[in-house]
């Protein structure tokens, strides 16, 4: 428990945020064809799939999905920039996520994992921001495989789905907000996966928890967000 000023008396309450595995999966709007895509693992092209998106899309909670599923290995980018080739090598994986893969600041990690993954036939997921094309600069090789890796990316959000991770995030921090409330603010917020998670912040730490629309007009000022 963690108590503070809050102007009205109003004491609040730390509680650890829900994990988002435990919550219902949001399958529709810019999430269906990359979930879709997912779930055809068996038939992917030579096993492999890139999974895109902007920051904070959704990106690590398909990928955790999927390597439940398919009884993979997690790794990331930054993580086999910094391991050894032998090491790399000697893994005993089945299967393989890599999470961050555009962070990778050494490619020939990445490429090793790529090249474990061909000669074993273990199915493959990476995700990253950005075309896969873009992920790395060296080698020539792994550029060239990246450009030729099958891609379901997650778009923009549109309304539906803002209005549904906006919820979900609330949920996460243990606030549920009335519809309206939610649909205030999804109308009027920044149309980013990142300003979901900022607005939902604000709202954990505003005086009436986002629960009337007096307080969802004080979380856009707070944001700099001027009602029109």
């Amino acid at each position: 428990m963690t108590p503070g000023p809050t102007g009205g008396g109003q004491l609040l309450l730390a509680f650890p945020r829900i994990d988002p595995a435990q919550r219902p999966l949001i399958e529709s709007g810019p999430y269906a064809s990359a979930i879709a895509a997912m779930r055809r693992w068996r038939s992917w092209p030579d096993g492999q799939l890139a999974i895109t998106g902007e920051a904070f899309a959704g990106k690590t909670r398909i990928l955790n999905l999927w390597a439940a599923e398919a009884g993979a290995a997690i790794a990331t980018g930054e993580a086999l920039a910094q391991a050894d080739m032998a090491e790399i090598a000697s893994l005993s994986v089945s299967a393989l996520a890599i999470d961050d893969v555009d962070l990778s600041a050494n490619g020939a990690g990445l490429l090793s994992a790529l090249n474990l993954c061909r000669d074993r036939r273990a199915p493959l997921l990476l995700a990253g921001r950005g075309p896969p094309g873009g992920w790395s600069a060296q080698p020539p090789d792994l550029c060239s495989r990246l450009r030729a890796m099958p891609v379901a990316e997650i778009g923009p959000p549109d309304d539906e789905t803002l209005a549904l991770r906006l919820e979900e995030e609330c949920a996460r921090r243990h606030l549920t907000l009335p519809a309206e409330s939610i649909a205030y603010l999804s109308q009027r917020m920044e149309r980013s996966w990142k300003a979901v998670g900022l607005v939902a912040d604000q709202i954990e730490g505003t005086p009436g928890r986002g629960f009337t629309l007096r307080s969802a007009r004080a979380v856009l000022a707070a944001l700099g967000l001027n009602e029109p």
